[in-house]
């Protein structure tokens, strides 16, 4: 049994049930053992990888195709686009 079971076991031994808001966070963000603190999630070895880790080219097909949109209408300012979601910010760099 890992350190981060014991504790949770002896949590909700302690003061009953606990919301799943607050497991959530302790199994994903405990300092010693969480998913987000103990490894590197992202990318092609970890669990989870996004089209803009793949390849460089998704997000320069993604500025092309942004940057003719934005022709499209006019060319309207202030243009504003930001990268939300998750990932290291790949996309943004990329266009």
């Amino acid at each position: 049994m890992t350190r981060l079971k014991e504790r949770i076991i002896g949590l909700i031994g302690a003061a009953g049930p606990i919301p799943v808001s607050e497991y959530m966070a302790l199994c994903l963000f405990d300092p010693e053992e969480g998913y987000y603190t103990t490894r590197e999630p992202f990318g092609a070895a970890g669990d989870f990888i996004t089209a803009p880790e793949i390849s460089q080219m998704f997000g320069e097909l993604v500025a092309v195709w942004l940057y003719q949109a934005w022709q499209g209408a006019g060319r309207p300012l202030p243009a504003t686009f930001a990268e939300i979601g998750p990932g290291r910010g790949t996309l943004m760099k990329d266009m």
